[in-house]
């Protein structure tokens, strides 16, 4: 394509990712799923991108699949799932240290299992919630959910989006990435727990109030009928991704969604418009936007220019990649970084491809700990918090979250060098 193509398609996708990276300007507040669908589009008004190559560059596998587990998740919240597992947790808990250490290890499992963007959605207000009841300070639960969230996600191909991604453009059978990841969650799970502790320990040292007034303020309704039919489905399909290969998951979390969808209704009080509510679109549209945009970066050449530029910063080794990961995933967010840097382990050696793909999954989903914007996950928690008004500053996350980052994101590399 001509040099003029070439810097077009520059100036978009600089555009784009500088827009990415801000939450407002001049008051506005940007939403990343648009301003990702406005960039394709812009690839697409510039013809940079045709409407086919447009549509091939959308990848339907992982859209099926990030659909698929939002519906599971959406019928575990309509049973009362979520609201359960915060009462037993403040059942469980004497002391503030007690608490964060349930809330952090419950938040990690489920985002292991489902994805970690909806777990915190649909966690964070009852996190509020509780504190308020406990009358504690909410600040240092709400920084370890997010950092929890993150570290739990990185066992599984189904924890997070670019996790998603990554199974499906490398084939990495579901059994073998969850071997190898799992230990490096367990590890950066420790590590981030501590961290927190540390950074907010004067405040964790203080008493809770009754935990009686705690469980009054989060009513628990469960659907007992509906809740065990979903608890059903998520545990098959959870075990139907060890049994499946990589190439199966989106259709074994589309069938899983679709029974939940349909049946769910049937034996429990709601219905599959409430379902889709639950869903949260513009995960969806964000991926989308950036599918097109990368096109447009790849068909225009620019592609070819900055796989030379990060090949030269050493993304050939787990080291070199997963600091380029890292830093990208804190200026404009752990999937746009993922999407940018798939191309330079397409390109590696064949031999070294497996252990880059998990390097590349692992490091941008704890690098995103760092800071606010390094994953969506944080973003959601902080959006969340600040509505119910419980402000986390800027601050207060990274004092927790950037020393968890560089620790969990070393032990990664180190584990994935020896493995």
């Amino acid at each position: 394509m001509a040099d003029g193509a070439l810097y077009l398609a520059a100036g978009v996708f600089v555009a784009t990712y500088v827009l990415l990276s801000l939450r407002s300007v001049r008051g506005y507040r940007l939403d990343r799923p648009a301003v990702a669908l406005f960039g394709g589009a812009l690839m697409l008004a510039f013809g940079i991108v045709t409407p086919s190559d447009a549509l091939a560059a959308i990848n339907l596998d992982v859209l099926l699949l990030l659909l698929g587990m939002m519906l599971l998740v959406a019928g575990l919240d309509v049973c009362g799932f979520f609201d359960l597992v915060a009462r037993k947790t403040i059942d469980y808990a004497r002391t503030q240290v007690a608490f964060l250490a349930l809330l952090m290890l419950a938040t990690a499992v489920l985002s292991a299992l489902v994805l970690n963007d909806t777990i915190v959605l649909l966690m964070t207000p009852i996190v509020i919630k509780t504190c308020r009841a406990m009358g504690i300070n909410q600040v240092p639960f709400l920084v370890g959910e997010a950092l929890a969230a993150n570290i739990g996600s990185v066992a599984t191909e189904v924890g997070n989006p670019q996790n998603a991604y990554v199974a499906i453009q490398s084939r990495i059978p579901f059994v073998e990435f969850t071997a190898v990841l799992l230990p490096v969650a367990a590890a950066s799970l420790v590590v981030g727990f501590l961290a927190t502790w540390l950074a907010f320990r004067r405040d964790l040292a203080k008493p809770v109030a009754d935990p009686a007034a705690a469980r009054k303020a989060i009513p628990v309704l469960v659907h007992r009928r509906g809740l065990a039919l979903t608890i059903t489905v998520v545990s098959a399909t959870v075990v139907a991704f060890f049994l499946s290969t990589s190439a199966m998951l989106p259709f074994v979390a589309l069938i899983g969604g679709s029974i939940v969808l349909l049946v769910l209704p049937a034996v429990a009080r709601t219905t599959p418009r409430a379902l889709f509510e639950k869903v949260d679109w513009s995960v969806l549209i964000l991926f989308i936007g950036l599918f097109v945009l990368i096109e447009g970066v790849k068909t225009s050449g620019l592609l070819a220019e900055l796989v030379r530029l990060f090949g030269g910063a050493g993304t050939g080794t787990v080291w070199g990649l997963s600091g380029i990961a890292a830093v990208l995933s804190n200026l404009v967010s752990n999937v746009p970084a993922v999407l940018l840097l798939a191309p330079t382990v397409v390109l590696a050696p064949a031999a070294d491809q497996r252990g880059l793909w998990l390097a590349l999954a692992a490091s941008s989903t704890l690098a995103g700990n760092a800071t606010i914007i390094g994953a969506a996950a944080n973003i959601i928690v902080l959006q969340v918090a600040s509505k119910a008004g419980a402000e986390v500053t800027f601050r207060e996350f990274v004092k927790a979250g950037l020393p968890t980052s560089v620790a969990t994101v070393a032990i990664a590399a180190a584990w994935l060098t020896i493995v």
